[in-house]
């Protein structure tokens, strides 16, 4: 069911087979729900400590309350959303970049495997080392050569190796095509 609608969505092609789905770590996630949570509950603190010196009526500190609380709902829902629908996905041909970057925005980025030229997997702090989560930087080829980067994935390297093994594939596949001996016509016999 899963994998129809990620193909759906991103229009594999029928000889393509997804090898990975990769999302962010879910210590990020928790990460920034707690930013919200921490940042939501902090007017309810001053209130508690300021409250006592400021009179204002029960209607008004309901709605404000209420105002309140739906922002910071709507805070929890927007980062949920955004970390849910941020994903990359490794097919045997490309590296599909799906970037939620707000409720409405999202960048849509490809790259074609044999394009792959080095892949580096960055782990930085203690939370990252410990948790097994990093970045994942592929260079690409080409005439406009770039990076390509992949934040707070969980398990780098395990995803490294299946792009690696199916870029060494690709170019295997490619140089046996390219250089087979048995097609190369003879030279004066």
């Amino acid at each position: 069911m899963k994998q129809s609608l990620l193909k759906k969505s991103i229009h594999v092609q029928a000889d393509e087979k997804i090898l990975a789905v990769v999302r962010k770590h879910w210590f990020i996630l928790i990460t920034r729900l707690l930013n919200v949570v921490l940042i939501g509950t902090l007017p309810f603190i001053l209130v508690a400590i300021i409250g006592s010196f400021i009179s204002a009526p029960a209607a008004e500190v309901m709605f404000l309350t209420s105002a309140w609380l739906l922002i910071v709902w709507m805070s929890l829902f927007t980062v949920w959303t955004n970390h849910y629908l941020d994903i990359w996905i490794v097919t045997d041909k490309r590296i599909v970049n799906i970037d939620q970057i707000r409720l409405f925005k999202r960048n849509v980025s490809t790259l074609r495997i044999e394009r792959v030229q080095d892949i580096k997997v960055e782990t930085y702090g203690f939370f990252a080392t410990l948790f097994g989560f990093g970045n994942l930087q592929v260079q690409t080829a080409g005439p406009e050569a770039g990076f390509y980067l992949i934040k707070n994935i969980y398990n780098p390297g395990t995803i490294r190796d299946k792009i690696l093994e199916r870029v060494d594939e690709v170019t295997e596949h490619r140089d046996n095509l390219e250089f087979n001996v048995e097609k190369r016509p003879t030279q004066g016999v």
